[in-house]
């Protein structure tokens, strides 16, 4: 009886694969947990695309005993931004797959999902490096920094915040009084790679923080929940994709292998210039 049926090309499924690498994109993204990720792009043409945004009012001023607050109105603006390709292509021989060895599929489809991840979450902390607010404090993070930078956003109510910070920072966080535990806060939804809470703020740890030496530029993002009422919310920052992630495959019946191949379109941007701070803590 013939054995030599059986190939790579029979035990991978493109449809299969990209459905995949999508379903696992999500929660590998750590950085899209907070951005809204917009599908409406999906099937429309053209590759530049027009993003409302909110442009920032300014920064506090000193006001005098008495004195009239100068007021600012909220204006929104246009921005525009170009959708782009990004893909990771990987080959497997027969041999690989037939050897009976663990899942060399699977893993082929896990490692398609980090390699996407990790290059969408580059491109969001590049993006957030595009904040127009911004906060420089001479000295190591701590409560009181953190608490000068968050009065940034001159709010009335207090909002929903994450600080991401490098895991360099980690320790300086956990030894200042004022952090408070994940496991001390009852809270069920939780992000990835959150650790706990400080100045109201809750601390996400990301090697992607930008660093330099002893020097940190941290981003502390507002998110604010839609009201009850249905009326949209600006998010801080978006992710709009263009189409969903198309796995292919091609043999090589030379050296016996498959080649496969996942590729994203998708442009990231900000939309919300006011809920968006770049904190740099320079000691």
């Amino acid at each position: 009886m013939a054995t030599g049926n059986t190939k790579l090309t029979n035990l991978v499924d493109p449809q299969v694969m990209a459905d995949m690498v999508s379903a696992g994109l999500p929660k590998a993204i750590k950085f899209t947990q907070f951005a809204k990720v917009d599908t409406t792009l999906t099937g429309v043409p053209g590759s530049t695309i027009t993003i409302p945004a909110w442009a920032y009012i300014g920064d506090a001023k000193d006001v005098a005993e008495g004195a009239a607050i100068d007021l600012d109105q909220m204006t929104t603006s246009t921005k525009q931004a170009k959708v782009k390709k990004v893909a990771k292509g990987l080959e497997l021989t027969d041999e690989a797959v037939l050897s009976g060895y663990g899942d060399p599929v699977g893993e082929a489809a896990r490692q398609l999902t980090m390699a996407i991840a990790s290059k969408v979450d580059e491109d969001i902390v590049a993006e957030l490096g595009n904040a127009t607010l911004t906060k420089t404090v001479a000295a190591k993070i701590s409560y009181d920094g953190i608490v000068d930078a968050v009065d940034q956003f001159n709010e009335e109510e207090t909002t929903e915040k994450y600080l991401f910070v490098h895991p360099k920072q980690v320790t300086e966080l956990r030894k200042d009084p004022s952090f408070i535990d994940k496991e001390k806060y009852g809270n069920d939804v939780m992000m990835t790679g959150e650790i706990g809470m400080i100045a109201g703020c809750r601390l996400v740890v990301s090697r992607r923080v930008p660093s330099t030496g002893t020097t940190y530029d941290n981003f502390i993002v507002v998110t604010t929940a839609e009201p009850e009422d249905g009326t949209p919310v600006q998010p801080a920052i978006s992710l709009f994709m263009k189409r969903d992630v198309a796995v292919e495959t091609d043999r090589d019946i030379i050296h016996k292998s498959t080649v496969i191949t996942a590729d994203e379109h998708y442009v990231v941007k900000l939309t919300n210039d006011t809920k968006v701070l770049k904190v740099t803590f320079n000691a």
